[in-house]
């Protein structure tokens, strides 16, 4: 009995110095927000960094399913294996087209970041399309 309510105090005292440590620490310090320049509202930081993110992680994904059809595509018959492949290229053709429009995301300036975010939308648009037109087609 006098062994557990030792070990009990050990563990509050070792949980009340955890709590005392939060209030030792200084606040972290508020980063400055530069003003959008030419009075436009511009996307937070942030909020690019997650967009970038996110569609990084959807291209990576497409990047996989490429693959598996590529494979899939080796695998066919002759005919089959000619025609499927050529829709590979353009898959492939069109996520490296996606990629390089991540890439020009990532480093936008505050005033291209609309247009840049547009384009990028536009061409992975195009290449979710084919990879969808592809598994209709591929059946």
């Amino acid at each position: 009995m006098k062994q557990s309510l030792s070990v009990m105090a050990l563990v509050l005292g070792v949980a009340v110095a955890f709590v005392g440590c939060d209030k030792i620490r200084p606040p972290m310090p508020e980063l400055q927000k530069s003003p959008a320049p030419s009075g436009q509202a511009s996307p937070q930081e942030g909020e690019r960094t997650a967009f970038a993110q996110a569609a990084q992680k959807e291209l990576d994904d497409l990047k996989v399913t490429i693959a598996g059809f590529k494979a899939k595509a080796e695998a066919s018959g002759v005919q089959t294996k000619a025609r499927l492949g050529e829709e590979v290229k353009k898959l492939e053709a069109d996520l490296g087209d996606a990629q390089q429009r991540l890439a020009e995301l990532k480093t936008a300036t505050v005033d291209s970041w609309d247009q840049v975010k547009e384009s990028f939308s536009r061409s992975f648009e195009r290449l979710k399309g084919g990879v969808e037109s592809f598994r209709k087609s591929a059946g």
